[in-house]
């Protein structure tokens, strides 16, 4: 039965902390609650409160709690309150505690998420806050209610589990946005099969468990691919996937169906750990899927004040896009879109979630207010049907250029330009001026239309006004996008020595040179590519011929000498220095008179898997291994300067 003041409550005070927290405690000791407490602040500590900072709130996840206090008046983590939001049960209030002034604010939040060391104002979430805040009645009266919140009305839950059971496909994907019992669901179909169940942690799968049949055992997503599970299990059941990396859920999917076990997946298409609408695009294409939805909240009511509240302020939902046949006679118009100019950034931060796997909260927060970055769109008459981001990288001091090099500094920003500095080993990235493509999407009914392409000529050609020296773009390498920035006119010049742990793919760098500098630059980075190339196709699963021509040259030359002291006396990664290891590796074999280097050797021997290495020397773990390896190259530079002299 819904009851008239059960909806949960949205309340805001504004001021300084310490007053607010004399307020909080006389509602505290008047109200019964859990009173969960998101803060970064001492003050509020010390009030009796249940306390967990922001970046602890996925704690939170799959539990239920009755009464919060968010503190916003230092940061706004976007992210936390989107977490803390939705373990609130019906009949709760959640206190949004805001500054005294928005004028001169600086967002502390925004040192995660800008370029910068320092925090800054927000004038755009500002303005969008207020906006929101301004639909609901945030005054401060409201009758606590004090409601038996053990009762949920799972009817529609018992409809979809019929139908999740008559269901004959191998993968089921049940999609609810928060609150909507997807967890209680699949805890109790866990009772008609033998199941297994896994999500990114066991601590979000409370509620879960108050709904499954107690023996239903758990894995960690890692922990089930290597494990040999003995019987195999009817089902696997995929909590939170979108919460998953979508190589693991591969992964999984693929584990589970070789032996012949079923999938039951549950996930939030919209939320704070990602839109999920790459895991409905790219994982389950051409899968003999059936999808369930379950629409009814149950840890709320239907028309829940705090859920309208967060959808508004999430931008949860999809604006009104034009999904009718692409308007081929109408001209595309290619332009930078306005920073003041909300509505299209909100509009932007839409497209990016249909397109991108996990598109975020902090994507938003930098889409509106991020220093050092620039917005581009295309559009067709008033509609937006592409959009990229980009930002200003370079033009940084020879001195912190050098730290770079060294591995002792690592500031913000310039993502490109540093990791060409830090693992290609070439400070003139860092030195000229350039400008990184961040992010591109194009609208589906838009697609295969070179739109992408031409977004980046117009961003090209913007560069080429500002004096840029270089056009840069980091992606997950596959075929299409390698083809796709290639057709663009971009040069590869660098590959990751390992798979990025969000996407399962390697990190490639390409660029597009402007200037004669910049294609000093490409000359130099693709000629140390093709010599390293011989030996990284060795522990690289890509396929380096179709990409880069090997270079047979591999005498051991100054360039390499100064690589290998950057690891020995310096920070240098090892993977950065790979390559010119090995080549010193054969050069020291070449010579007659040469010093063992036991510990290199048996390293590339293993292709740099240091597991089978460590215990026969025996070390305690990697960093020991490393530190024994720079001894071992320390003799070895010793050794060398001796004979030159």
């Amino acid at each position: 039965m819904h009851i008239a003041d059960s909806t949960r409550k949205l309340w805001v005070l504004h001021g300084d902390i310490t007053v607010l927290s004399t307020k909080l405690t006389d509602i505290i000791e008047q109200n019964q609650g859990d009173w969960i407490t998101v803060t970064n602040q001492a003050n509020l500590a010390t009030a009796g409160l249940n306390v967990i900072t922001p970046n602890h709130t996925k704690r939170l996840l799959g539990q239920e709690f009755k009464h919060a206090i968010f503190d916003a008046t230092e940061a706004f983590n976007l992210d936390a309150l989107a977490m803390l939001m939705g373990t609130l049960v019906k009949g709760s209030v959640l206190i949004l505690l805001l500054p005294e002034h928005f004028t001169h604010w600086h967002d502390h939040d925004s040192l995660r998420w800008n370029e910068n060391p320092y925090p800054i104002m927000v004038p755009n979430f500002i303005a969008h806050l207020t906006q929101v805040l301004a639909q609901y009645n945030n005054a401060t009266n409201y009758p606590f209610t004090n409601l038996d919140n053990t009762f949920c009305n799972l009817h529609e839950q018992q409809n979809v589990l019929k139908q999740l059971l008559q269901s004959t496909k191998i993968i089921k994907v049940v999609i609810a946005k928060r609150g909507r019992g997807k967890s209680a669901l699949a805890g109790q179909f866990s009772h008609y099969h033998h199941c297994i169940v896994t999500a990114p942690n066991k601590n979000s799968l409370t509620t879960f468990f108050r709904f499954a049949k107690a023996t239903t055992p758990f894995y960690a997503p890692d922990e089930l691919i290597v494990a040999n599970i003995d019987p195999v299990p009817e089902y696997l059941i995929i909590d939170e996937a979108a919460m998953i990396p979508l190589h693991i859920l591969t992964k999984l999917i693929q584990l589970a169906i070789s032996k012949h076990s079923q999938i039951l997946l549950t996930t939030t298409v919209e939320g704070y750990e990602g839109t999920g609408q790459g895991f409905l695009l790219k994982l389950l294409v051409n899968q003999s899927c059936d999808f369930f939805y379950l629409q009814q909240p149950i840890r709320w009511h239907a028309d829940d004040q705090l859920e309208q509240f967060s959808d508004r302020l999430l931008l949860n939902g999809i604006l009104p896009f034009d999904t009718q046949i692409p308007k081929v006679n109408q001209p595309i118009n290619y332009s930078q879109v306005d920073r003041h100019d909300i509505q299209a950034l909100k509009q932007i931060y839409y497209l990016l979630k249909i397109a991108h796997y996990q598109t975020t909260l902090v994507d938003l927060r930098r889409l509106f207010d991020a220093q050092n970055l620039l917005v581009w769109q295309a559009k067709i008459g008033d509609q937006r049907i592409a959009a990229a981001i980009t930002i200003n990288e370079g033009n940084l001091t020879e001195a912190l250029i050098d730290e770079i090099w060294k591995g002792t500094r690592r500031p913000k920003g310039n993502l490109v330009a540093q990791s060409l500095v830090a693992h290609a080993g070439e400070k003139l990235a860092a030195k000229l001026q350039s400008l990184r493509i961040n992010r591109i999407a194009v609208m589906e009914l838009y697609r295969r239309q070179h739109i992408a392409k031409k977004l980046v000529q117009s961003i090209t050609n913007y560069a080429i006004g500002q004096e840029k020296d270089f056009v840069s773009v980091s992606f997950a390498f596959s075929d299409d996008n390698y083809r796709f920035w290639l057709a663009c006119g971009f040069s590869l010049v660098h590959i990751a020595s390992r798979k990025e742990a969000s996407s399962g793919s390697y990190s490639v760098m390409a660029i597009k040179a402007i200037s004669q500098s910049g294609h000093t630059l490409v000359a130099k980075l693709q000629h140390k590519l093709q010599r390293n190339s011989y030996w990284l196709k060795q522990i690289i699963d890509l396929p380096f011929a179709q990409l880069v021509t090997s270079d047979s040259d591999q005498r051991l030359t100054n360039a390499d000498i100064e690589e290998l002291r950057g690891f020995c006396y310096y920070h240098r990664p090892y993977e950065a220095t790979y390559a010119a290891l090995c080549r010193l590796n054969c050069y020291n074999r070449s010579q007659a008179v040469h010093l063992d280097l036991p510990i290199l050797s048996a390293l590339l021997a293993n292709n740099t898997n240091e597991l089978p290495v460590i215990p026969t020397l025996p070390l305690t773990g990697k960093n020991a291994l490393m530190q024994a390896l720079k001894q071992e190259l320390a003799k070895w530079f010793a050794n060398w300067y001796s004979a030159k002299k």
